[in-house]
């Protein structure tokens, strides 16, 4: 019988391997993310659909059977489908909401928010999905607890945040809606 319809002991799955595409998403909420970010994420499930899934089943299929480079590139088959998994489920949960369509005074989705704290100089974070988060840019998720804090407020606004290093007051010194760059 061919083995590779017998299940034993040396199995190819990795349990490590899983995927929620709700994952970080609040119960009852849409994936909210900006066009950048909405656009990254299909890239990215395009190249992986068009390039890595052939070039990966490709090299499963040029290795031995049983080998060690066969298994090594059965597990990157396998991440690879759970991340395409992912990236299909976490795009059909999107909610696209383009930062230069909001028009409000008060820090929403997509804004671009100046604050400055009681010691230290200005901040800028914008406001932006859950898979678009880059400190180092100063984009923080919609759902980090400062963006949760200063939603809602506007320009000359005072807000508490609690932060690892306990409570901080900011000023709220404006909010802007435009485009946020890659």
């Amino acid at each position: 019988m061919n083995k590779a319809f017998v299940k034993d002991d040396d199995t190819y799955e990795d349990p490590e391997i899983r995927f929620d595409s709700r994952d970080g998403i609040p119960e009852g909420s849409r994936n909210y993310m900006t066009p950048q970010g909405a656009r990254r994420l299909r890239e990215e499930l395009d190249r992986l659909v068009q390039y890595e899934r052939p070039r990966l089943l490709a090299a499963v299929n040029a290795a031995d059977p049983g080998s060690a480079v066969f298994r090594e590139c059965h597990k990157a088959v396998q991440r690879l489908e759970a991340r395409i998994a992912f990236l299909t489920g976490r795009l059909v949960l999107t909610e696209v909401i383009d930062p230069l369509g909001q028009k409000s005074a008060e820090v929403r989705f997509g804004a671009t928010v100046t604050v400055l704290p009681e010691e230290g100089p200005e901040k800028v974070y914008r406001i932006v999905g859950i898979d678009e988060t880059d400190i180092e840019r100063g984009c923080i998720s919609w759902t980090s607890p400062l963006a949760q804090a200063i939603m809602g407020a506007k320009a000359g606004d005072l807000v508490r945040v609690h932060t690892p290093a306990g409570e901080e007051e900011l000023e709220i010194v404006e909010v802007c809606y435009r485009e946020i760059g890659d």
